[in-house]
């Protein structure tokens, strides 16, 4: 048995003795990863990440995968009510305040996440496939971002409306949809673009939990 399946087995029974992690980890640190070991949230996370993946560097994917799952709700609850609700209401504004600034922490927490991976020479090999899908995900979230813009109906939608008639979309292929026609706009934000994320963000997913966590250089 390798010393990486020596770790896995030692921690698939560890039991969680706070003194003895604090006293190794710090208190906060202890105190923040205790969750991973008190039911029933052992069973859920199996606590299965090599020790040199126990770091808040490797954070960023499982904080960007969290980032994308609040957008997700927030925006399945906007789309439902539709844009009345989100402009016209208390409501609909704090949620699309949370969805919003959801937003601005997927993309934090990927940019974050890409440089780790970089940093960390966890591309190599075969794993410069996966590498790719989180770079093809980073640009297609940025054109999902706009889409956002463009359907949000406020005053700066309007204006980013205006300002992406004239310059992005001048490009032949993107002149087929007109940043002025919300009805597309929202579509292309709601169904389109996410569905593909879904797949690229799951397919990532899959190959990190088949090939594992890299190890650093």
């Amino acid at each position: 048995m390798s010393t990486e399946d020596d770790y896995f087995a030692h921690h698939a029974s560890e039991p969680f003795r706070f003194g003895e992690r604090r006293r190794k980890r710090g208190f906060w640190r202890a105190f923040l990863e205790s969750f991973a070991y008190l039911p029933p949230f052992n069973r859920m996370f199996g606590k299965t990440a090599p020790s040199y993946a126990e770091s808040y560097w490797y954070c960023m994917g499982g904080l960007t995968f969290f980032s994308f799952l609040l957008l997700i709700l927030t925006g399945l609850v906007l789309t439902f009510f539709g844009p009345t609700w989100w402009i016209g209401t208390k409501a609909g504004l704090v949620t699309k305040s949370m969805h919003y600034w959801s937003a601005q922490a997927f993309f934090f927490f990927l940019f974050l996440h890409i440089i780790r991976v970089w940093l960390t020479g966890a591309y190599r090999g075969k794993r410069w496939v996966n590498y790719a899908i989180g770079f093809v995900t980073f640009f297609l979230s940025l054109g999902e971002n706009l889409f956002g813009l463009l359907a949000r109906g406020d005053w700066e939608s309007q204006f980013v409306s205006m300002h992406s008639d004239d310059m992005l979309f001048t490009v032949p292929f993107l002149r087929l949809i007109s940043p002025e026609n919300f009805t597309s706009a929202l579509i292309i934000h709601v169904a389109l673009i996410p569905f593909v994320l879904v797949v690229l963000i799951g397919v990532h997913v899959t190959l990190v939990k088949l090939q594992g966590i890299a190890r650093p250089l």
